[in-house]
């Protein structure tokens, strides 16, 4: 609930903190669940989901402040570091063969969907997703 309800609430303080036009943004994020579900995660990938929605009407609400969302795919970070290094190895490698880039990505690789979407001023309301092309396969 906090992934959803969190981002709503920042976003009612925000034409009070940001000057208002295309050169200010507000990025959120969700997961690749939102555009591909997974069995038994239901209640997670509604929020998820609902983000999308929620971006487009905060787009039209705050502009023209511009609001996005960027949505990763899985991704190689700390999250995975309570796995004992052979499942996360694993894990990784399977992951990775359910990618159209065989890889799984790095948080190098998602930082330039953020940077795209705090940079491209004609950009709101949209989803920029960093998946490795999970969603192809």
């Amino acid at each position: 609930m906090v992934r959803f309800f969190a981002p709503m609430l920042l976003a009612k303080l925000l034409p009070a903190h940001l000057h208002p036009g295309p050169a200010s943004s507000f990025t959120m994020t969700t997961g690749a669940v939102s555009e591909h579900p997974i069995p038994d995660w239901s209640v997670v990938g509604s929020y998820a989901t609902g983000l999308h929605g929620l971006t487009r009407q905060l787009a039209l609400d705050l502009r023209p402040l511009r609001v996005n969302l960027v949505s990763p795919g899985a991704v190689e970070t700390e999250l995975w570091d309570g796995l004992e290094a052979g499942e996360r190895e694993g894990m990784m490698q399977g992951f990775g063969a359910k990618m159209a880039t065989g890889r799984v990505g790095r948080p190098e690789d998602v930082a330039e969907a953020y940077l795209y979407a705090m940079r491209d001023g004609n950009l709101s309301g949209s989803v920029v997703s960093s998946n490795g092309g999970s969603l192809v396969m």
